[in-house]
């Protein structure tokens, strides 16, 4: 899926400002409130998406882990399932790139985690089959998506859409959304009167 492109700076400035004013904020604070939700409960985050967006999913965490934290308080379980190289190329040479994300979910997840999907298209393979697996074992599923939302946008609890088919501008958007839920989660986190070791509380304390 190629998409489209623009033959000029002013051409891409008006493009990427007539999507963004067509983003949806109630949509984006949805995640947000479900991201406070994750680390109210201490409650793992997972993170996925191929090529840029997977770039993007690395910066999400970044976020999310240090620029979100708190003195004093608990840190978001937030990990990125694309920076495990090794991992990532023993999957994909040894079993299936179809399989790179449901296999560390298979390994890491529980039923209450949130998982969280990235993907201009929605419909790339291994980004399908993970959302799919998470459906099927009771974690919540977000997916930001693009075009038209792909095959996880049907499947998606929280579905953040970017109304382009525009690569460039889906991606730009992608990482504005990760930069204004970490914002918002960084706020509530130092608002909250639930005062956590750094260590965290174990998952059977909940």
């Amino acid at each position: 899926m190629a998409g489209t492109t623009c033959s000029s700076a002013s051409e891409y400035i008006a493009g990427l400002k007539k999507v963004l004013d067509n983003l949806e904020p109630a949509d984006i604070d949805v995640l947000a409130d479900r991201l406070y939700q994750a680390w109210r409960d201490n409650q793992q985050v997972f993170v996925f998406g191929n090529g840029g967006s997977a770039y993007t999913a690395s910066h999400f965490i970044t976020d999310m882990i240090k620029t979100a934290s708190v003195a004093g308080q608990r840190r978001l379980r937030a990990i990125s399932l694309v920076d495990n190289y090794g991992l990532t190329t023993a999957l994909g040479n040894d079993v299936s790139y179809d399989q790179t994300f449901v296999f560390p979910l298979e390994t890491y997840a529980e039923p209450g985690d949130l998982a969280i999907a990235i993907s201009g298209s929605g419909n790339s393979p291994n980004v399908v089959l993970a959302c799919q697996w998470a459906k099927e074992h009771g974690l919540t599923l977000a997916c930001l998506t693009g075009f038209s939302g792909g095959k996880i946008a049907e499947m998606a609890d929280i579905h953040v859409h970017v109304a382009s088919d525009n690569f460039g501008i889906i991606e730009d958007l992608h990482m504005s959304v990760g930069h204004m839920i970490c914002h918002s989660l960084v706020n509530r986190v130092a608002a909250s009167k639930e005062i956590a070791g750094l260590s965290g509380q174990s998952r059977d304390s909940r």
